[in-house]
């Protein structure tokens, strides 16, 4: 029986983000939420035939928006479709993000503990308050320690901390102190991002009034991620992609499926789906969504079907983003052909600028390289066309 994740999206939110530029909806009316659930659980059910007796759920993650700032009953219900439809292992890893001030009392924990969520992840972003404030976030530092501590009470032993760093003139110095808090915590995965900004955010618009240039190389930026790189590692948890770090046996075997280009079903408004080598996503807009799924049951709106060159682009892309990088091994046995010679001249380059580095097992990024990312990416790429 083949393995796949689901990813279902919960769009709504208390407040939305300055800096989100995710699908996602604040103060929504409880009549759409109801609506928009009851659609959800529609399209889920739709796909039992197609999965059922062929797959069993190995992951699923629950996102947003805030999973959190809807009634518990919803997650609940949706939990127990989920298991009414298809095969999910006894060990599957489920995730949920939860933000602080939404449904996060121990109570409520207790009630996601119940239904099957063995995982949580925790949007702390700041520690700081000020900056909290500053861009959007609808919870302080003090709501984090409540949420938190609810988790644990619950019995919630695997949860991630979600760090942004990289705002303009963000006090570097909060930045470290919010690290050491998340390392006490004794939490077992941390994510800890850069931030980027898309030009229909409210922070973008506010950076741009205030003159700062975006595409100007944030130094302090660099220094954060090399500070939270080793302050992690120092405290036994292994970076194992480029923004997040683990206890030994706490990667999130969800994102590594995506990072490894395996097999996924989205549910919701706007979902991704990858499958028999095709990417599908549904409609953005909520309005859309409900009308298709009451129509026929899929608010698909594009789908693409990935030819070799493209399939070769996100296992390049998607391995460079592992520590560990692209496994040589697996990309010959995928495409029936040999890596080192289909890029010698671009591994080579790159190796002598430092920017890469190998074993013939595997091919990664170099600590230098990490911070040039996108440009390392980008030599692969012109090579296949992307």
């Amino acid at each position: 029986m083949k393995k796949i994740s689901l990813y279902i999206h919960i769009p709504f939110c208390k407040k939305k983000c300055f800096y989100c530029d995710f699908v996602s909806y604040e103060g929504v009316e409880e009549m759409v939420i109801e609506k928009y659930f009851q659609a959800l659980y529609e399209e889920i059910r739709a796909y039992r035939t197609l999965l059922n007796g062929n797959y069993s759920i190995e992951t699923i993650f629950i996102g947003g928006g805030t999973p959190n700032y809807v009634d518990v009953e919803y997650i609940e219900k949706l939990m127990q479709v989920i298991n009414d439809s298809f095969d999910v292992q006894a060990d599957a890893e489920i995730t949920m993000e939860a933000n602080p001030n939404g449904h996060a009392t121990e109570e409520d924990m207790s009630r996601y503990k119940r239904a099957g969520i063995n995982r949580i992840s925790l949007g702390l972003q700041s520690a700081d308050d000020k900056l909290l404030a500053e861009i959007g976030r609808s919870h302080c530092f003090e709501d984090f320690r409540h949420a938190f501590a609810a988790a644990r009470s619950a019995g919630f032993d695997n949860i991630n901390i979600d760090l942004i760093f990289g705002f303009f003139e963000q006090d570097q110095q909060a930045f470290y102190d919010a690290v050491g808090y998340v390392i006490e915590t004794g939490c077992e995965h941390v994510s800890a991002y850069s931030l980027k900004l898309g030009e229909e955010t409210p922070l973008y618009e506010v950076y741009m009034e205030r003159g700062f240039d975006l595409d100007d190389e944030d130094w302090a930026d660099r220094q954060m991620h090399q500070y939270v790189c080793d302050a992690l590692q120092k405290n036994g948890y292994m970076q194992y992609e480029l923004s997040n770090f683990a206890k030994e046996g706490y990667a999130c075997k969800h994102n590594l499926n995506y990072w490894n280009i395996q097999e996924y079903i989205g549910f919701g408004v706007a979902a991704h789906s990858y499958k028999d080598h095709a990417r599908f996503f549904n409609t953005s807009s909520i309005e859309q969504y409900l009308e298709d799924i009451k129509i026929n049951a899929s608010a698909i709106e594009e789908i693409e079907q990935l030819d070799v060159q493209k399939q070769k682009e996100e296992f390049i892309i998607m391995g460079l983003r592992k520590i560990k990088g692209i496994e040589i091994d697996e990309y010959n046995r995928r495409f029936g052909s040999d890596f080192l010679a289909d890029y010698s001249k671009e591994i080579a380059y790159l190796t002598e600028a430092k920017l890469l580095e190998n074993d013939k097992k595997n091919v990664w990024l170099s600590e230098e390289g990490r911070d040039f990312a996108n440009i390392v990416m980008m030599e692969f790429i012109a090579e296949i066309n992307y």
